[in-house]
């Protein structure tokens, strides 16, 4: 990886952590006080505008080593990423219902006593989130595959997690207050 992209991704991820957007599922931690504000921070971005920035950064990141690795030709890209973009879509709606869920049910269970009935609604809410993303996930797999050679295919099923994983360090790393060299 460049260090070009690397800065950019370091740069709009310390953006977003922010921001507060760093995981939808994953506590939210706070800097440590001897942290450097974010570079961003001193722009007037909102952390809307923050967070869509470094959605595309990731995207570009993610594309270019879907490239390298599986040796796309230009014909492939052309109808490879406008699937992926399709689910990423669905995935950020997810993760937005997911967010919101997680605080309700903070929420709720910081009251002295905890309504049952709202937690079973909410945890069930949960739960077809998760069952909707999967179903999600198994469909963006089916599309893909009618763009890819087989080999490709198995290519990105080892791909893509090992992104995501290497994505959702290199945030919570950030979050931590540590600052990787060398980006996802």
């Amino acid at each position: 990886m460049t260090a070009r992209i690397a800065g950019l991704m370091a740069a709009g991820l310390a953006a977003v952590v922010g921001s507060g957007a760093a995981s939808a599922e994953a506590p939210r931690r706070s800097p440590p006080p001897s942290a450097p504000a974010p570079a961003a921070a001193a722009d007037k971005r909102s952390p809307d505008q923050l967070r869509k920035e470094v959605v595309e950064r990731m995207r570009a990141l993610r594309a270019w080593r879907i490239v390298e690795e599986l040796k796309l030709d230009e014909s492939t890209s052309a109808k490879l990423f406008p699937v992926l973009a399709k689910y990423d879509e669905q995935e950020l709606a997810f993760a937005a219902e997911r967010r919101q869920i997680a605080e309700e049910i903070r929420v709720l269970l910081a009251a002295p006593k905890p309504d049952d009935a709202k937690l079973t609604a909410a945890i069930n809410r949960m739960i077809a989130n998760r069952a909707k993303r999967q179903a999600s996930r198994d469909e963006r797999i089916r599309d893909v595959r009618k763009v890819l050679t087989p080999v490709q295919q198995a290519k990105l099923v080892l791909l893509l997690p090992r992104i995501e994983r290497d994505f959702a360090r290199y945030i919570r790393d950030i979050a931590d207050g540590n600052r990787p060299d060398d980006g996802p």
